[in-house]
């Protein structure tokens, strides 16, 4: 056959303005001005305020689970307030549960004694704790900051993030009490050699001993 255009190769269609709004409106996390789609777009208004209406009616409070708001001097896509008790529910399903005692004890220990390694850690409490360790991780509340490198494999070293000190509603690590005002000191001591497995502390630990 003399087919000059093979399927696999087929140009994509072009995107209707409609398409096009639709996707900036789907990313954006605020309401996108009508200047705006003007100027990333560049096409005449009427087009455009056309396309808009288009989606007002394809997003029909009557027929859709999401909406096209006019709001803050734009639009945003948002869902349908008739929809608001299955979001709610939703969310109160997808939201973390709370953090377990032993999630306490690792962020507890690494906000003292951090950055520190996942051996560090469950050395400091004297338990594995590679699976509080994780969950705290996928919550965002210990962040990779590093890496040991003088111990073998050079293994990461794990601190506390932003997010953590927010929801503690603190500005640093300066805003906590001194550790020596919670924990006895021969217990420090204790805790801080076996975190570095001797008597005396690590580069990394002794520069985050707590506020003084």
């Amino acid at each position: 056959m003399n087919d000059p255009i093979e399927h696999g190769n087929a140009p994509a269609p072009t995107p209707s303005v409609a398409s096009l709004i639709e996707a900036v409106l789907l990313i954006s996390s605020r309401p996108v001005s009508l200047t705006t789609f003007l100027s990333i777009m560049a096409l005449p208004e009427a087009d455009i305020r056309a396309a808009i209406g288009e989606l007002k009616g394809r997003y029909s409070p009557k027929s859709s689970g999401i909406v096209l708001r006019e709001v803050a001097g734009g639009y945003q896509l948002a869902t349908n307030p008739a929809c608001a008790a299955a979001v709610e529910r939703f969310r109160e399903e997808a939201r973390p549960g709370p953090l377990s005692g032993a999630a306490h004890e690792v962020l507890a220990c690494v906000l003292y004694l951090g950055p520190l390694t996942r051996a560090g850690i469950n050395a400091a409490r004297g338990v594995n704790s590679d699976a509080v360790v994780r969950n705290l991780l996928d919550r965002n509340l210990l962040v990779e900051v590093g890496r040991d490198r003088e111990s073998a494999g050079a293994p990461a070293l794990l601190d506390i993030t932003e997010d953590f000190l927010v929801a503690a509603g603190a500005r640093s690590r300066d805003d906590f009490p001194a550790l020596e005002a919670l924990v006895d000191p021969e217990e420090i001591t204790r805790i801080r050699e076996r975190v570095s497995g001797g008597p005396d502390e690590s580069p990394a630990q002794a520069s985050y001993g707590g506020s003084e």
